[in-house]
């Protein structure tokens, strides 16, 4: 019984580590979206969506491992010699996953720090144009005001 419960935490670190390679892969996908001198931002906030579904997946299987952890934990700390081998390879999983979510959190704080660039950018962009707009509408606003007069002559002779 207790074999099942250590393979079922095994299975689950090896489809997390699957799935941070996914979300790993989404992440260095949005790198190069953002790179790209005109950013599709719909195409970004899909790639984005797809994380957060790959994410709420992984933890999903936090809370399955979480779960069943705690229900072996004490019987595992009882016999840790006899699950040596299995208590090894859980533990290699786990530092595996943890270098990998390190390597996330890297790729994904340089995503936000240029996203926030383009997003400043974006910003100058949209202002420009509208105090472009601005100045136009005050411009033909001020045109519509002034009442037009016609030339006028004066005559000189008399």
């Amino acid at each position: 019984m207790m074999g099942n419960y250590l393979q079922i935490l095994q299975d689950s670190l090896v489809k997390k580590l699957e799935l941070l390679d996914e979300i790993e892969k989404k992440s260095l996908e949005q790198s190069d979206m953002i790179k790209e001198p005109n950013v599709d931002l719909a195409l970004v906030d899909f790639n984005m969506d797809e994380k957060a579904k790959l994410i709420d997946d992984v933890l999903a299987l936090d809370d399955g491992f979480e779960s069943i952890y705690e229900k072996i934990r004490e019987q595992l700390i009882a016999n840790k010699e006899q699950f040596k081998p299995q208590i090894n390879a859980l533990q290699n999983l786990i530092e595996k996953v943890t270098e990998k979510s390190a390597s996330i959190q890297v790729i994904e704080a340089r995503n936000k720090a240029q996203m926030e660039v383009v997003f400043a950018s974006q910003k100058r962009e949209v202002q420009s144009r509208r105090n472009a707009m601005s100045v136009a509408k005050d411009y033909y606003q001020t045109m519509n005001k002034v009442k037009h007069v016609s030339p006028q002559f004066l005559d000189q002779k008399k």
